[in-house]
């Protein structure tokens, strides 16, 4: 199979996955909606909501770079030397995204410390594959030959990095203070 269709079934196939899984998680539990939040408030929250509408489009962009103006075989690199590059990594991001929503109700729910493990190491995985993504974008010179497209490519990735790295994986879990339970 070629690397855009993989990336391609790899994006829609893991994009329903996230998107349905929020979906039904806050459809079924009400309860957990407001205490997802992990004590972000006021200005602070609107900053999150922003800028996950902005990650959002941010991957968007990077997502059509990949499909549309790039050859996906030039991604590859010394750590993921294979034409499927970004979609592993992608699948990785979006399979880690999917996870943290699901694994934080538990966690609310029963209150075990093996769920916030799970959360906390689904929101760092999600970073770290975003994080490497983006490196292999940003060194990879001559896998979008248009410029205007390698710029807007390397700014979507690396806004939606930046909110799963730092507003997330770092800001989200230390202002999350439920208490734990065995």
């Amino acid at each position: 199979m070629s690397a855009t269709s993989t990336f391609l079934i790899a994006n829609v196939i893991g994009g329903l996955a996230v998107l349905g899984g929020y979906l039904i998680c806050l459809y079924s539990f009400p309860a957990q909606r407001e205490m997802l939040w992990g004590n972000i408030h006021g200005g602070l929250r609107y900053s999150f909501t922003v800028s996950m509408l902005l990650a959002a489009a941010g991957y968007l962009t990077f997502a059509y770079g990949v499909l549309f103006e790039s050859n996906p075989t030039e991604f590859s690199s010394r750590l993921l030397n294979t034409k499927h590059a970004m979609s592993i990594l992608c699948t990785i991001f979006l399979l880690s995204s999917a996870s943290w929503m699901p694994a934080t109700i538990t966690y609310l729910k029963t209150r075990k410390t093996i769920w916030w493990i799970i959360s906390v190491i689904s929101l760092w995985i999600t970073a770290i594959s975003l994080f490497t993504a983006t490196l292999i974008v940003i060194s990879s010179p001559f896998a979008i030959s248009s410029t205007s497209y390698r710029i807007l490519t390397i700014c979507g990735i690396s806004v939606i990095t930046y909110h799963c790295l730092v507003l997330d994986a770092i800001i989200w879990v230390s202002r999350f203070h439920i208490p734990l339970r065995n």
